[in-house]
């Protein structure tokens, strides 16, 4: 397939976009004794490194710039990510760049831009794409090739950069936006979370601080190097977003940057990061309200060469049920490991005193910590009582991050853990979801949710949101 991907490559998850000399590859997913964070380990946006014949690293360098512009139709955004390469070096070098993009997203074009040539990429199975750019880096042409590891962490390879060359890789996708209580929210993720490796060590196939492991096999394709505290990134990003949201809009902002906001009609608006705030170290966040208590409805139309397309919206009002709620058991499954320190476990302090006290008198809570392993409140569940919420506030505060990540510890726990039949379990779980092992976190939930509801709350300014939704999706709950 060339350039554009369309439907079928929707969550990408057997191919790979390559651009070699005149071709680009996009590939996707195929096919310790404990490894933790390194020393002091801090969020990166990626890093970018110079590699030789064997794949060692030799040079660390930052990329120069990143700018980001996305067009908002209603709930659905088209985003361009330009990504610009420069090797300041004496020899031709190839560098390797570990990034994040949106878990939700589907890359459908990518583009090398060599001086005034651009060359456009194809789409192949991630082995036949990694067998076409490495017999183009051996012949010495200038080649890229874009990778997913993960739904939302991809490496970017780009050989035989010339001393003194710039190169831009250009990288468009679409996505949709994520929806709840009458608020839209997009998401432009900037930081690759230092994630904990556990399993024991079988090798290394990657750049990344951890070797891989029998439990991640890729481990070392998803640790890129994290900033040291004190220090900022190598290179900066510029962020543009045009919304066209169809509907009268309220509360347009962001609640992770400054940003000018410029309105342009109605429901229509132009949104860009400021100067003073163009360091790639946490997710963009932009919010905006629609919804009020009457339902609505609006739509929007598109002409291109292809022919024309409408889009209908329908948005519900903000009522909510509060009557007739079945009797619950409420587990709040809190991670307590060393990356939650500080900041994080501070804001899990926050929610939980406020979802303690709302807890209705019909229900039953517990409370579950796991770090190396996971210990609870109570013995059992115990009534949403004035005397068990305040032993709870005071369970909750001397709560603290440290130690490894063994989130099965905290699954296991609030799922094995026996049944009242009057009432549904529900579980809030609580992490920055930075681990490797993803997949068997999400095989236990799967196992053990029974009927259940597992409802995911992402904590921290760039949590791991492709775990959080997709736990949350097995758990039938939210996130």
């Amino acid at each position: 397939m060339i350039s554009h991907l369309r439907n079928e490559t929707i969550r990408v998850g057997t191919a790979a976009i390559l651009l070699a000399a005149a071709l680009v590859t996009l590939a996707c997913g195929e096919d310790i004794a404990e490894v933790g964070l390194p020393q002091q380990a801090q969020v990166t946006q990626g890093a970018l490194r110079a590699v030789d014949e064997k794949g060692e690293v030799i040079l660390e360098f930052p990329l120069k710039h990143t700018s980001v512009y996305a067009e908002i139709s209603g709930f659905l955004a088209q985003v361009e990510v330009r990504q610009h390469f420069h090797n300041p070096h004496e020899e031709k070098i190839e560098a390797v760049y570990v990034f994040p993009l949106p878990e939700n997203s589907a890359v459908n074009e990518m583009i090398m831009v060599v001086g005034r040539r651009n060359i456009y990429g194809e789409i192949h199975k991630r082995r036949v794409a990694r067998q076409i750019y490495e017999q183009a880096r051996a012949a010495g042409k200038r080649t890229a090739l874009l990778e997913q590891e993960r739904p939302n962490i991809f490496t970017q390879s780009v050989a035989n950069i010339q001393p003194g060359e710039e190169i831009v890789i250009t990288i468009r996708y679409v996505q949709t936006l994520k929806y709840d209580h009458g608020i839209y929210r997009y998401v432009f993720p900037m930081v690759v979370g230092p994630r904990f490796i556990p399993g024991g060590p079988t090798g290394k196939r990657g750049t990344g601080w951890s070797p891989d492991t029998n439990d991640v096999p890729d481990a070392s394709r998803i640790t890129p190097p994290v900033l040291k505290p004190g220090r900022r990134s190598g290179h900066d990003i510029s962020l543009t977003v045009w919304l066209d949201a169809g509907l009268s809009i309220e509360g347009l902002h962001s609640k992770s940057h400054d940003v000018d906001i410029q309105a342009e009609g109605t429901g229509k608006a132009t949104v860009s990061i400021k100067e003073q705030d163009t360091i790639p170290n946490k997710d963009f966040v932009l919010e905006y309200c629609v919804a009020e208590h009457e339902p609505r409805s609006a739509y929007l139309t598109h002409y291109s060469q292809y022919g024309g397309y409408l889009l209908l919206m329908i948005q519900p009002s903000l009522e909510s049920v509060t009557e007739n709620i079945e009797p619950k058991e409420i587990f709040f499954v809190v991670d307590c490991s060393g990356s939650m320190s500080g900041y994080p476990i501070r804001k899990v302090k926050e929610a939980m005193y406020h979802c303690i006290q709302g807890i209705s008198p019909d229900d039953t809570f517990q409370i579950i910590r796991f770090s190396s392993n996971a210990s609870a409140f109570s013995r059992k569940p115990v009534p949403a009582t004035r005397l068990h919420k305040e032993e709870a506030l005071d369970y909750i505060q001397a709560l603290s991050g440290s130690g490894g990540t063994r989130m099965i510890e905290g699954i296991k726990a609030c799922l094995d853990y026996p049944r009242t039949p009057e009432r549904k379990r529900i579980v809030f779980f609580m992490t920055d979801g930075f681990i490797g092992n993803d997949d068997q976190i999400l095989a236990a939930v799967k196992e053990k949710v029974g009927d259940a509801r597992l409802f995911s709350f992402g904590v921290g300014s760039s949590p791991n949101r492709s775990l959080l939704e997709r736990m949350a999706e097995v758990g039938r709950g939210t996130a």
